[in-house]
């Protein structure tokens, strides 16, 4: 077989990779790291696509779309790439801004005058920059319950009144916390301005010019025939298909679905700072370099051993600006429930490389990748492979084991204050909208109105904290429930905060203000 990808090279001992020898990487040895992966981690299906001198040298798919059905994964199956959309909503702007249309320093309420922060200084300046770039002074995952899990009717009226009263926690642009609702916003910027809805605008002036045929900007728009891969969530009951993104309004944040193939000519126009394969240019040199250009330091890493420099990693305007063994990194990942994306580039080397998986088991992306780069590179990676398997287990493991000891060293003897009766009602917060407190045969249980997953049976904690444990079980997301008594023995406020550690942060109960409806 064909020797592929010349500098590319393999560890042959995972183990220590001091001792490891190094040999040419053929097709089939990336088949078998591939499969190696899909094996260690439980994934029904992977994609890989690597992109060496801005020419396609590997496009393949592994395993199944589904583990109900015999259907493969090819190069052509469709993912839900998730947040991997954000750079293409940043794309979006910027066609719009070479057109004339507006700024990167437009003023959002310039746009969307119905805009509004908790701080009216900070609404009168926040631009269209502000929106890509995560340093609102919002809280990580600020309102992504309006969302996630889906909701029913949700449209974009419930952004801005969500965003108007969610306190920030940081001073604007002084820090960075990742969030979705601001680039839903933007995507209403790319509507308002185009005349178009943004999802309509990405598939006929993105994906259109790049020869995306396939792709397609939300889910409910993709055909029910098309080959498409089905989520995997790994659940008490084992490996289990899950249910598509299907959020509208979310789109601009993370609903687009797309295959390696139709991606590869994504990632090379992004090499080729904005000129398409076909040599016409899909936004400007200038507008691309801004897409670049790093805003907001996101981390800053100490050096490791000695000699080692100081790393510090940033986000542009959809994509995450970082270093590999001495090379820039440009990527972004995307996550939603049983699938995972992750798309990188080292400008450098003209090389791409994108990882879908149709399993949520975030760590084997990088464990490819940790492969792959350190034979492109030619340096040595900072974890092998097993590193990141053991390191998988460990995370699976360690979460059990702290629910497990948070309920052994609970204060059992301890009764709630109140019988069933007093804490049940209807609780509003002012963004999210009602949940209701019930009891249902001797038992008290939690009912979202608007949320139809986020429902559960209500455990006794200790004192007036009890443990929501969701009917769904592979959400992973159990629920601290915190009843607040005042001196008249009534409710006046209940309070939720994740229990399950091994929770996202899109389920952010801790934003939550619930109060007895009147």
């Amino acid at each position: 077989m064909r020797i592929l990808l010349g500098a590319l090279i393999l560890i042959v001992s995972y183990a220590n990779a001091d001792e490891s020898s190094y040999s040419p990487l053929s097709e089939s040895e990336i088949d078998a790291l591939v499969e190696k992966t899909r094996e260690a981690f439980n994934i029904p299906g992977i994609a890989l696509g690597i992109i060496q001198d801005g020419k396609v040298e590997h496009a393949r798919g592994y395993g199944v779309r589904s583990i109900h059905s015999p259907g493969p994964v090819t190069a052509d199956t469709l993912f839900q790439i998730a947040s991997n959309t954000k750079s293409m909503t940043a794309a979006a702007l910027a066609i719009l801004i070479d057109e004339g249309k507006l700024s990167w320093d437009d003023r959002v309420v310039d746009h969307l005058p119905e805009f509004r922060l908790y701080d009216a200084w900070v609404t009168r300046e926040f631009t269209v920059r502000d929106l890509l770039t995560h340093r609102s002074g919002l809280p990580l995952g600020a309102g992504d319950l309006l969302f996630f899990p889906e909701r029913h009717n949700t449209n974009i009226n419930d952004v801005f009144r969500a965003i108007a009263h969610i306190k920030p926690v940081t001073s604007f642009r002084s820090g960075y916390a990742y969030d979705n609702l601001l680039y839903i916003l933007a995507g209403e910027v790319v509507s308002r301005v185009s005349g178009m809805p943004w999802s309509e605008f990405v598939e006929t002036q993105l994906f259109a010019p790049l020869g995306m045929v396939n792709c397609r900007a939300t889910h409910r728009r993709v055909p029910s025939d098309a080959n498409r891969a089905v989520p995997h969530v790994v659940g008490e009951n084992g490996l289990q298909t899950a249910g598509y993104f299907n959020s509208e309004f979310a789109g601009p944040a993370g609903g687009v679905n797309a295959s390696v193939n139709e991606m590869m000519n994504w990632v090379m126009t992004q090499l080729n700072h904005g000129k398409m394969p076909g040599g016409q240019r899909l936004f400007s040199r200038r507008s691309h370099a801004e897409m670049w250009k790093p805003v907001t330091i996101t981390a800053v890493v100490p050096p490791r051993a000695a000699g080692d420099k100081v790393r510090i990693r940033m986000y542009a305007l959809g994509w995450k600006i970082s270093e590999h063994s001495g090379f820039q990194t440009i990527s972004h990942t995307g996550g939603l429930e049983g699938m995972l994306t992750t798309v990188l580039m080292v400008p450098e080397k003209r090389l791409g490389i994108m990882v879908f998986t149709n399993q949520q088991a975030g760590l084997a992306r990088q464990a490819i990748l940790s492969v792959l780069l350190q034979g492109l590179l030619e340096r040595r990676a900072d974890r092998t492979f097993d590193d990141y398997v053991t390191a998988s287990e460990k995370k699976s493991d360690a979460a059990l084991a702290t629910m497990a000891a948070a309920w052994a060293d609970r204060d059992a003897d301890s009764p709630p204050s109140l019988k069933h009766a007093a804490y049940a009602g209807v609780y509003s917060d002012p963004w999210y909208g009602n949940v209701e407190i019930r009891e249902h045969d001797g038992e008290l249980r939690f009912e979202s109105a608007v949320s139809p997953r986020l429902a559960g049976r209500i455990c006794h904690f200790q004192h007036n904290t009890f443990v929501v444990e969701w009917d769904d079980r592979t959400m992973m997301a159990d629920a601290y429930l915190r009843f607040e008594v005042g001196i008249d023995g009534r409710v006046e406020r209940l309070e939720m905060k994740g229990f399950d550690p091994r929770i996202d942060f899109s389920y952010d109960f801790h934003h939550l203000d619930l109060r007895p409806r009147q």
